[in-house]
């Protein structure tokens, strides 16, 4: 979708999500507004901004140094001779909706949200060389990080390792914040790096992704320090079998969103841990980390050429352990990638 595209059901259309901007100007700027009419594109940002955006936009876009209170009498003054104004039902803070709408009727306004996520689902082949770029950067640190996973050490300093060797791999900054847990910490999916020290026979999850030229990559491994019990080396081949079966549905042909999840989760809740794969399969990754597509058990997307999204199943025992395996994937002349290339086989370090 152009911009242009905007105004399929509105007359103009007010653009406040920085990814949405993103994608519409190429600038990763985290305050601006954006404004689409029939005769004009403007953008809006305060001083702050003015030299990094002075001849960093198109040349269709007209650039506007306002502060925020200029910049809400400046869009006053479009909408109040518009009849339907679109905006970012998920984004727009309450201020400025009030500040634009407080004294108008709420029918005057329609959704962009639907629009820009769908404008967002398929990567061009610029972008997707980048977010390829980007899991590469992820894939170099996984191998520089294993040799640095010794008794003693903490989940904090692997943390802090992992996001300064992204960047010195040329990422901008990290995609999300970074998860690093041992042993039974590693239960919790989103686990906070703590002082928890690594000792023999713990299990290491590490989750991360680095942002690259304002696209995100995302990656999980789960290796284990010593000689993995049982359980772990059982759950470990549930958890890799399920990523392979719903890859190998992907691969084949199988473009149900909602499918690979129940191929994936079938696997595991057919075991001993049934429910203990507590998340969805997957999500599209961009601009930001979690984008649609989403494989979900009620997800009603269809995966096509150019979108980019996770395969992570996982299981996770209170107490014990959790084990995550993510791979990022594409679709490309019909044709499903792995981007990441880090070995999958079971790790013991």
């Amino acid at each position: 979708m152009n911009v242009e595209g905007l105004l399929a059901n509105c007359d103009l259309a007010i653009v406040t999500s920085p990814a949405a901007i993103m994608r519409l100007t190429g600038l990763d700027q985290s305050d601006a507004i954006i404004l689409v009419t029939k005769s004009e594109c403007t953008y809006l940002t305060n001083p702050l901004y003015e030299v990094a955006v002075k001849g960093a936009l198109p040349a269709e876009w007209t650039v506007r140094i306002l502060s925020r209170r200029e910049q809400s009498a400046f869009l006053l003054s479009a909408i109040r001779s518009a009849s339907k104004v679109g905006i970012e039902y998920g984004h727009m803070t309450v201020d400025l909706y009030r500040a634009l709408f407080g004294s108008l009727p709420i029918d005057r306004t329609v959704d962009l949200t639907p629009a820009l996520s769908r404008m967002r689902l398929v990567k061009t082949g610029a972008e997707l060389a980048i977010i390829k770029q980007a899991e590469h950067i992820v894939d170099e640190v996984y191998s520089e990080i294993l040799p640095l996973l010794v008794v003693g050490v903490t989940e904090r300093e692997i943390a802090t390792e992992i996001m300064v060797r992204m960047q010195a791999h040329g990422a901008d900054g990290t995609a999300f914040d970074t998860i690093v847990a041992f042993g039974e910490r590693a239960a919790m999916p989103h686990a906070v790096p703590s002082d928890r020290r690594l000792k023999s026979g713990d299990c290491v999850l590490m989750d991360f992704g680095a942002k690259y030229r304002g696209y995100c990559s995302d990656f999980t491994r789960t290796v284990f320090l010593g000689e993995p019990t049982a359980a772990f080396r059982e759950a470990y081949a549930l958890v890799l079998s399920a990523q392979r079966a719903a890859i190998d549905y992907l691969t084949a042909g199988g473009r149900s969103a909602a499918e690979a999840d129940a191929i994936a989760r079938r696997i595991i809740d057919e075991s001993a841990y049934c429910g203990a794969f507590n998340h969805t399969l997957g999500h599209g990754v961009g601009i930001e980390i979690h984008e649609s597509p989403a494989l979900a058990e009620r997800s009603k997307d269809v995966l096509t050429d150019g979108m980019v999204f996770t395969v992570e199943p996982g299981i996770y025992v209170e107490g014990q352990f959790g084990i995550r395996i993510e791979s990022l994937l594409t679709i490309e002349n019909g044709n499903v990638t792995v981007i990441d290339r880090s070995n999958k086989e079971i790790y013991t370090v």
